[in-house]
């Protein structure tokens, strides 16, 4: 489920950012923006279909670790877009700056887009074991270190973003500035290629996930099935895929996708390893047992809270 949401966001993503490229070049070409090859109902199909869908096919999602390489470059690229135009944009001030509401109710609507931008409980195993003389302690060096970099860039984009463009800011900063911002649409290129690279990874990861429970279902009534045949894999990823193209054709607000994708990670970080620590509080240890108790809690409510108010 977690990651047929990032499919659907996705999909949203290389959309919206295709418009404004798209927006620019017609542009550029006849001076008129509002041709129906620039709707998004009609982008988000035309880039899937040739650019997402022959991807994920490929058997071998090593073929995509230079992804996360172009991903880093890109973010950091981002970022300092939006600082620069920040102090471009001198003769715009917004008329007013929109504060977070500060409460219990209000903290936790804004959780599940913090637990999706810092959930790395998926990659924290093969990360350890891609380290030279792993340890712990170089562990612990590398997730602080990665935390810093990766709060540092959220914070700036944030801050320069609000500080841009007030309360008309977006949940997807990049639709704010305009289709002939050079700065912004080398961005917009950016984050699409980064985006699309990254869904063939999502699919074979959901495309496994669900050919094991299937596997499993089947055992639950005495019946032996061969894992990932070539027959289940094809029905599996066309129906993934065709599915999560719908969805995000039909939705319209990135920010939806963004909270449902941010409940469901506020699962993996905060139910998942408050169940380790309550496991590991069957020794007698009282301060692992409360601290799952308290991760548990706050996980399953977020993700409740979330589908509700969302």
């Amino acid at each position: 489920l977690y990651f047929f949401t990032l499919a659907c966001a996705t999909h949203i993503t290389m959309g919206d950012q295709a418009v404004k490229i798209c927006e620019l070049a017609d542009g550029v070409m006849s001076g008129d923006d509002s041709h129906w090859y620039c709707n998004r109902q009609f982008l988000i199909p035309v880039g899937s279909m040739t650019l997402i869908f022959p991807l994920i096919w490929v058997r071998n999602i090593s073929t995509f670790s230079y992804v996360s390489v172009f991903s880093v470059f890109a973010v950091f690229y981002i970022v300092a877009a939006i600082i620069i135009d920040y102090f471009k944009l001198d003769n715009y001030v917004p008329d007013e700056i929109l504060m977070p509401d500060i409460g219990v109710l209000p903290i936790m609507q804004y959780l599940p887009v913090f637990t999706l931008g810092f959930q790395c409980h998926m990659t924290s195993v093969p990360l350890y074991y891609e380290l030279h003389n792993r340890s712990v302690s170089k562990y612990t060096v590398v997730i602080l270190v990665t935390s810093f970099l990766v709060f540092t860039c959220y914070a700036l984009a944030g801050i320069f973003g609000l500080m841009t463009w007030g309360v008309d800011v977006q949940p997807d900063v990049l639709l704010d500035y305009s289709s002939k911002d050079g700065l912004m649409t080398i961005a917009r290129g950016a984050i699409s290629v980064s985006v699309i690279g990254s869904y063939p990874i999502f699919a074979f990861l959901g495309r496994g996930a669900v050919d094991d429970t299937i596997v499993q279902i089947a055992e639950k009534f005495n019946r032996r099935l061969e894992r990932n045949t070539e027959l289940r894999r094809v029905i599996i990823l066309f129906v993934w895929h065709f599915l999560a193209l719908t969805i995000a054709v039909l939705t319209s607000s990135f920010g939806t996708v963004l909270q449902l994708v941010g409940s469901i990670a506020a699962l993996f970080m905060l139910f998942f390893p408050g169940y380790m620590a309550w496991i590991e509080s069957r020794n007698g240890n009282w301060g692992y047992r409360v601290t799952g108790v308290v991760f548990m809690v706050m996980g399953v409510f977020t993700f409740i809270w979330t589908i509700v108010y969302t």
